[in-house]
């Protein structure tokens, strides 16, 4: 792989019986920990230096309730409880999972928390492109504070002494991420609406949509917000629409949603225009912004599809998504956008800077993917037919590929 190494190179206190028992069943609960945490060590050879976490659990590991467990990493053993994230989850052989530990912690330089998301990655084969995209992302909130996603970290998992494979450990994408206020029972309070089932932003549909916050059910202000919003969207004359006070960028972070676009355009996002993104506020009058999510159709991949880097998905983003329907037909907001792309190109988006993302990434992973990949047959693609250091090859020539393209794409505005 030319093109890889070229660039590789560049509780209250309880008394008496109770308080006994308890920490008897703590002992022994980490005494058996301990015991599988040897185990593994000195039993399974995984030729990397990515941190390994540990987790002991004895129960089955559900959906939608926790369970009890110990998690480990760095040598330091936490109480916590774990369940399967996401209902997709429970039907793969590799699950993900969301972790709740008793106290907060800080994880490999990350913020200290004590909610924290293991993506199994199973749909990214070349398990690169979730982390790309994360760091891809963030990397632009010096220049825009809204670009806000979960940081990661690679770190190899053991359940119950067993070694699970690769996967990515990252904060949790809450109320904290993003520096939002506390709840208020009202529609000025601070909010994460997530797009769950496709829809166009035509009309409201309560079903496509997630309230992730505020996260109690006798607090519903999805409804009257999103209803407003989308009639706007769909209602208002362009002279409304576009109007300096009033309209869409009085509603919406103007950086945002350029920002928001040409980062999806960039990393060819499919599979995303109508579903898999956020609708975020702080406390009212701050503006909404848009966070993207799930990132199995990106980089030009998907399962067993392959993108072209010069694919252009522009009419795919007017018939599935109403706000940029229109955004995109205005003369102005594409001249925004053009500008846009030619500075961040030349002050973070360069070239070198996304391809040392991707070698930096490849390097962590490369002593232990194909360990993973056997481990975990590919989602879509039996063993003896899966090519690793082609589809790796294949990212690596498509990135500079896409770059030129949406150069071009965009001095063409």
């Amino acid at each position: 792989m030319p093109r890889i190494n070229h660039f590789k190179n560049k509780a209250p206190i309880q008394k008496g019986k109770k308080e006994l028992i308890g920490l008897v069943f703590i002992s022994l609960f980490l005494m058996s920990f301990l015991f599988y945490y040897k185990f593994v060590e000195n039993t399974t050879e995984i030729p990397t230096n990515l941190p390994a976490v540990y987790i002991i659990c004895e129960d089955e590991i559900l959906i939608d309730d926790y369970v009890e467990c110990v998690f480990s990493l760095n040598q330091e053993s936490i109480q916590a409880d774990i369940k399967i994230r996401g209902a997709n989850n429970a039907f793969r052989a590799k699950k993900g999972y969301r972790i709740q530990l008793s106290e907060e912690k800080s994880f490999l330089g990350m913020r200290e928390d004590d909610d924290w998301l293991l993506f199994a990655l199973t749909k990214d084969d070349e398990r690169l492109r979730t982390k790309l995209s994360f760091d891809l992302w963030r990397s632009l909130e010096d220049y825009n504070p809204t670009a806000i996603l979960p940081d990661s970290r690679y770190v190899r998992v053991y359940m119950n002494g067993e070694f699970q494979g690769l996967y990515l450990l990252a904060e949790k994408n809450d109320r904290r991420l993003y520096g939002f206020d506390s709840w208020d029972n009202s529609i000025d309070s601070s909010l994460i609406f997530q797009v769950k089932v496709d829809t166009f932003l035509n009309d409201y549909n309560k079903d496509c949509w997630e309230q992730d916050y505020p996260n109690l059910e006798d607090i519903n202000i999805m409804d009257e917000i999103l209803t407003d919003l989308i009639f706007f969207i769909n209602n208002s004359s362009d002279e409304e629409f576009f109007n300096p006070i009033t309209g869409v960028y009085a509603k919406f972070d103007k950086t945002n949603l350029i920002d928001f676009f040409l980062y999806n355009f960039f990393i060819l996002h499919y599979d995303f225009w109508y579903h898999n993104y956020f609708i975020i506020r702080n406390t009212n009058p701050s503006k909404f912004i848009l966070i993207p999510w799930d990132f199995d159709a990106s980089f030009g991949s998907f399962g067993t599809i392959r993108y072209d880097s010069s694919d252009n998905p522009e009419s795919l983003i007017i018939s599935k998504n109403q706000l940029y329907n229109r955004l995109l037909n205005s003369e102005s907001f594409m001249k925004d956008c053009k500008d846009r792309w030619n500075y961040l190109r030349e002050e973070v988006w360069t070239e070198d800077f996304i391809m040392s993302l991707l070698s930096d990434q490849y390097e962590e992973i490369e002593d232990i993917i194909e360990i993973e990949l056997n481990l975990w047959e590919t989602r879509l693609t039996s063993k003896k037919d899966f090519d690793l250091n082609k589809h790796v090859s294949r990212i690596f020539n498509w990135i500079p590929e896409r770059i030129d393209f949406c150069d071009n794409y965009f001095a063409s505005i």
